[in-house]
């Protein structure tokens, strides 16, 4: 019943704006009408807003891009010197950043009992809440995760992962 009550306003609708356009006299084009309304919105747009040229603009552009990255260069001097900055007194041959890559470093072996640290786990924020996931991994994951993959590995192994409350592992063990 909704249809049939909508097709008849639409029949209205349609039917009036017919009648409407055939009411309006519609007045024909006249150039010089036309180039009296142009000049005037022409001299109302001068008035609003001078001319700008699009090198002053292509300038201030690049004025604008040349500050943020000096502001985006100062706010990570801290995060390249360190987690915690250089320390007091300026001797940075003492500090030396946490790194998350095992690149140098031969993994120790460790008891499959045992959970593992994962490598930059401790820059992280304290662990607030988290929880156990068992999973299989893949071996090659093993080294980035601080474990020495086992001799007698498939390709997957099961191991038992703590995962904290930001959704990242904090420490990873072997499970036979």
């Amino acid at each position: 019943m909704t249809e049939r009550h909508d097709n008849i306003h639409d029949l209205d609708l349609a039917l009036a704006l017919r009648r409407l356009d055939d009411a309006v006299e519609v007045p024909p084009i006249d150039p010089d009408r036309e180039a009296a309304l142009m000049a005037a919105f022409d001299a109302a747009m001068a008035r609003v807003a001078p001319p700008r040229s699009g090198r002053r603009i292509y300038w201030a552009m690049a004025g604008f891009a040349t500050a943020a990255a000096l502001l985006m260069a100062i706010g990570l001097a801290p995060v390249w010197a360190g987690r915690h900055g250089t320390p007091p007194g300026g001797n940075t041959g003492l500090h030396k950043p946490l790194s998350s890559s095992p690149r140098g470093v031969p993994p120790e072996a460790q008891p499959p009992s045992d959970f593992v640290m994962v490598p930059g786990a401790a820059a992280l924020p304290p662990m607030e809440s988290g929880e156990l996931v068992r999973m299989f991994v893949p071996v090659s994951m093993l080294p980035s995760l601080g474990v020495a993959p086992p001799a007698n590995s498939d390709a997957r192994v099961r191991a038992d992962l703590i995962v904290g409350q930001d959704g990242l592992t904090r420490a990873v063990r072997l499970v036979d």
